[in-house]
Parts: structure tokens; C-alpha cells; sequence
């Protein structure tokens, strides 16, 4: 079967223009526009680094990284949001529960064919990073924490040192 490539969408992931909303606090939109380049260099290096490490940690499976990636994101989106913050456990308190997702709507968020994220799924379980309820939902374990923790360290310094770069460029 002759397999035909699709075009790119329009998509928020390529916006024509900033948002003002985006722009950091006491930085003028004209300061913001003539550091642009600077700033999408090291925006290049910063997504680059990071693409090179999940290639490498998924052992060239970007896919597995994003159905995985969207499994956490949406487990754990009760854990911090953007008008509360970070709302950390109670330990006198039950574990709170992971919001669990299905196959379906991980292949409509992502765009990944169904079948292909159920193939993800089987091999996530395979790996035990994520197990199935008996609803058919999928949630993460805890062992991605233990395999990803110098990950995840990695990722942190990384985003945070392009930040100083960013905030260093700004406010020159």
C-alpha cells in the first residue's frame, strides 16, 4: 500500500506573531523584537539538545516518548496547573489519584494513529512504565521515576540554564 505524505497543518505550535502575553514582564515588545535572533538561537540549541536526548533515552522512538509523555502530562495534571500552582500532598492524606487516559483520546490529542499508540501502549506496559485499570485507562508507575530521575535532572538544568541565557540577553 503507497503510504501518501500529508503537509503540514497550520498549527499553534508555529504562531505568526508573538502574543503580547508572552512577552517576560519589564521586557518592551521592540527590546524583545531586537534580540530575536539571538533568542531563537538559543531556543534552536536549547529544543535540539532536548530532541537529541529523548531520541536517545526512546532509543530513536519519539512516538513512545509522546504517547508516554502525554499519559504523565495527563496523570498528573491535578499535581500543578496554571492558576494554582503546585499543590503539594498531604502525607497524612490518601495518595491522590492519577487521572487516567485511553488510547483514544492519546491518538486525538496527539494525532498518532490509533493503532500505532496501542502498540506504544503494549510496549510501555512491557517496559512497566505504565499499567492498564481495568476500566482500559492507562496511568503511569512509579518506576518512570526511578528510570528518568538523572533525565529529568538533565532536562531541569538544561531549561534552566537557557533561561538565565534568555534573561541575560533581555536585560542587555
Amino acid at each position: 500500500m503507497l503510504r501518501m505524505r500529508r503537509t503540514p497543518k497550520d498549527r499553534a505550535a508555529f504562531p505568526t506573531e508573538l502574543p503580547s502575553l508572552h512577552i517576560p514582564a519589564g521586557v518592551s515588545p521592540q527590546v524583545y523584537a531586537s534580540h530575536r535572533e539571538i533568542l531563537s538561537v538559543l531556543m534552536l540549541r536549547f529544543m535540539t539538545s532536548r530532541l537529541r536526548a529523548m531520541y536517545q533515552a526512546y532509543d530513536g522512538d519519539l512516538t513512545l516518548c509522546l504517547v508516554l509523555g502525554e499519559i504523565a502530562a495527563r496523570n498528573t495534571e491535578r499535581f500543578y496547573d496554571e492558576r494554582r500552582g503546585y499543590q503539594p500532598r498531604n502525607p497524612s492524606a490518601p495518595a491522590p489519584q492519577l487521572l487516567a487516559c485511553n488510547a483514544l483520546s492519546i491518538s486525538e490529542v496527539t494525532g498518532i494513529p490509533r493503532e500505532t499508540v496501542r502498540r506504544k501502549l503494549a510496549k510501555l506496559m512491557d517496559l512497566g512504565w505504565i499499567e492498564k485499570t481495568p476500566e482500559d485507562m492507562y496511568v503511569i508507575t512509579d518506576k518512570i521515576g526511578e528510570v528518568f530521575a538523572a533525565f529529568d535532572d538533565s532536562q531541569t538544568y538544561d531549561l534552566m540554564h537557557t533561561a538565565d541565557q534568555i534573561e541575560t540577553v533581555l536585560q542587555s
